[in-house]
């Protein structure tokens, strides 16, 4: 979780906006805007988004690769020959 020194209400955030975003944009610390006192939403600058996009993506390509190298641990796995004779059966090429 961020930093809690980062937490402002909505209506704070309403009124000096482009402030906000401009140190945003400057620190790279996310912002944490509270609703009610309570969090509802967190701003982050658009570098940050995209390598945390990536970073998940790569997380979840790792997963797929373990999973599949569990699979062919186990024994689950079919000759490619197979598998393309059933693909050409199935759809007529």
């Amino acid at each position: 979780m961020p930093d809690r020194s980062n937490l402002y209400s909505l209506a704070e955030f309403q009124r000096s906006a482009k402030g906000f975003i401009t140190g945003l944009n400057e620190t790279k610390e996310p912002l944490l805007i509270t609703v009610d006192g309570k969090v509802q939403a967190v701003l982050v600058d658009p570098v940050s988004f995209q390598e945390m996009q990536a970073q998940m993506e790569r997380e979840r390509l790792i997963g797929a690769i373990l999973e599949g190298e569990e699979d062919i641990q186990a024994g689950m796995t079919r000759p490619a020959a197979e598998v393309f004779a059933g693909l050409r059966t199935k759809h007529g090429f």
